[in-house]
Formats: structure tokens, sequence, C-alpha cells
């Protein structure tokens, strides 16, 4: 058990976070921010990358970029929405502007939990993931 100046709770393992983005210094800020909350990140590079480690780790969370070389993610949002364990999915994209498209939202509808353009608010981003993880957890015990 662990114990907080509000709360005695029991004392939960780490959560496992998939990262994958071909920028490496995105994907370096938000593995270091995710990292200091707690989580265990496993980075890719792009979505080849991501699939595969996808299949060899224990996943709670996938947060991706959309366009990344070698399996976009949309491929990535796919073939995990489809898979038996679907964690919940966060998608990123800084080329809405620049394609003049409206990349979140398309990730939204092929099954992403939530999406947002770069740059990100950090703050917001780890809200986000402490939400939906805290949402697949009750969904688990029950």
């Amino acid at each position: 058990m662990e114990m907080t100046m509000y709360e005695l709770r029991p004392r939960t393992s780490p959560s496992h976070i998939l990262l994958v983005d071909d920028d490496p210094d995105f994907r370096g800020m938000v593995s270091t921010a995710l990292t200091r909350a707690g989580y265990i990140v496993h980075e890719a590079n792009n979505g080849r990358t991501a699939l595969s480690a996808f299949q060899t780790h224990s996943v709670d969370l996938v947060l991706t970029d959309i366009i990344m070389p070698e399996a976009d993610g949309y491929e990535i949002i796919q073939r995990v929405k489809s898979a038996p364990s679907r964690p919940p999915l966060i998608a990123v994209s800084g080329g809405s502007v620049r394609l003049r498209m409206e990349l979140p939202g398309m990730a939204r509808l092929l099954g992403a939990d939530a999406a947002f353009e770069k740059p990100v608010d950090i703050a917001v981003l780890l809200d986000t993931v402490r939400a939906l993880l805290d949402a697949r957890q009750k969904e688990q015990r029950t």
C-alpha cells in the first residue's frame, strides 16, 4: 500500500507506453516527460518498428505521430484498434497546415482516443495520458 497525505491506495506497477515519432527531438522531449511522470516508455522511430514493438511489448497506451516513414500513424491506429488488448491511442501531427488537411480529426475518425497538433502542450498531453490510462484501468476492473 502507498500512503499519500490524502488517501491510502494500492501500489500499482507503472504503465507501459509505446511512443512513436520519426522526429528524435519531439520523441526525446515527450519520452522524458512521460518517464518523469512515472511511465515506462518504449520508443519507435517509424511505423514498422512500432508495429514490431507492439507485438513484443505489453503496452498500456500508444502515442503516435501521424506522418512517418515505413507505416504511418493511421496504419498504427488501425492495427492497434484491431488488437485484442486494444490500448488507448493518442495521435499527434505537425503536418496539418502544410498538407492543408485536418490530420488529428481523421485520426479520431479511425479510432484514436485523442489527437493533438504539434507543438503539443506537454501538461495537457500528460493529463490526457493519465485520464485514458485511468479509464482503461477502471474498465479492466469491471
